[in-house]
């Protein structure tokens, strides 16, 4: 029997860390990733903003994955899901259990002008390329522009926004710089409801940085400098920081797994594809799915799991515990039950850690508490843990 994996993000890494603690050797179980590096992306701003090196984000992926577990460094090409066939650049590979953890890929070039006019951080070329034009920025416009919706890491352009007013107070140029964050969004992290969205507003306003909900991106103009909106209205940068359109991997979107979305739609408690005629259980965790929430905070606006790699680490250790149970002749019980948490930097060594209950009815709720140096420490601790491949 063979479990293949594909994707070595947080859902990979769980899911290839619960399952060979679960099986005996002989169940063979293969990870399939194009990258030979683990990225804990919720700290690429520390890259950005020059605080740590790509070493104090990343580790070999080899060296964290447990003992037993075969490792391809490959491109997945084609996905035959209800087969167990996908084809990879080291060749066909096949399975009796198949998870699909292959994230989001982001895409500049679904805005026009984007590419040409935009930094951004959410990958770690980016984040080193945008750290030297961040250190010899001294007064203007900086602009951090949201354009498209769903995107990995939803507090990450908010956390951008604080973690640079700090920087730039700390250089000394703050009052030269007006920073100003245009999002697509109807308020800050939609899902984790009004309250956390207010919450949100008032750190941001604390920090006399600009938003601007509601705006929806139609092009930008890189000679110019300009971004122009649905709506009409048209501004003006001296710097673009953008959080790039994201879309499922191509493969994925040639597969026909994903619908309208353009995401793998999955039942949310259990993370099956529902393939009629398959001839193996195929499951899809983390960012590359579309998981409907069972409550709303206004009737006339469903909501969807946020794409973060906590919520894909617990649906990888669910789906192994449910491929255990079916290997071992037994019902499988575990059910994901939407429980997350995500950090927000705020600037100057502090954080906040919301911790949420996405499942809730009749809509998701989050808690929280004040900024403070405690809660980001606790989330370089919780770096750490990744890093060192002590994943629960």
């Amino acid at each position: 029997m063979h479990t293949l994996i594909l994707g070595g993000g947080f859902g990979g890494l769980a899911t290839a860390h619960t399952l060979r603690s679960l099986l005996p050797p002989e169940h063979s179980i293969t990870l399939v990733s194009k990258s030979a590096q683990f990225v804990v992306g919720a700290a690429k701003t520390w890259v950005m903003t020059g605080k740590h090196n790509t070493g104090a984000i990343t580790s070999d992926l080899k060296s964290i994955l447990p003992p037993n577990v075969s490792l391809h460094h490959a491109d997945v090409r084609t996905v035959e899901a209800a087969k167990g066939e996908i084809d990879t650049s080291v060749g066909m590979l096949r399975a009796d259990f198949l998870v699909i953890a292959l994230g989001a890929d982001v895409n500049m070039a679904a805005i026009p002008g984007l590419v040409e006019s935009a930094s951004s951080f959410y990958t770690l070329g980016d984040a080193l390329r945008l750290r030297e034009e961040l250190n010899s920025f001294r007064e203007g416009e900086l602009v951090i522009l949201v354009p498209r919706t769903p995107f990995k890491c939803p507090p990450a352009p908010y956390e951008a926004a604080m973690v640079l007013d700090s920087m730039f107070r700390e250089r000394g140029v703050r009052d030269r710089i007006q920073i100003s964050l245009y999002t697509t969004e109807p308020g800050p992290m939609p899902a984790a409801g009004p309250e956390m969205g207010a919450f949100i507003r008032n750190l941001l306003t604390e920090r006399k940085v600009a938003f601007h909900p509601g705006t929806v991106t139609k092009s930008v103009d890189p000679r110019q400098k300009t971004v122009q909106f649905e709506s009409g209205e048209k501004i003006r940068f001296d710097l673009l920081i953008a959080v790039p359109p994201h879309e499922s991997p191509r493969p994925i979107r040639e597969s026909g797994l994903v619908n309208q979305s353009g995401w793998i739609p999955v039942e949310p408690r259990t993370l099956e594809v529902n393939l009629p005629g398959s001839s193996i259980p195929v499951y899809a965790i983390g960012d590359v799915t579309s998981l409907p929430l069972p409550g709303r905070y206004r009737p006339d606006a469903p909501l969807v799991l946020p794409k973060a790699g906590v919520f894909a680490a617990s649906q990888g250790a669910v789906v192994a515990r449910r491929i255990a149970a079916q290997i071992a002749g037994k019902t499988p019980e575990d059910a994901f039950d939407g429980r997350g948490f995500c950090y927000i930097e705020t600037g100057g060594g502090l954080a906040v850690k919301g911790e949420g209950l996405f499942f809730e009815s009749p809509h998701p709720v989050m808690r929280k508490q004040a900024p403070d140096e405690a809660q980001f420490r606790d989330k370089q601790q919780w770096v750490k843990q990744w890093l060192g491949g002590r994943i629960d």
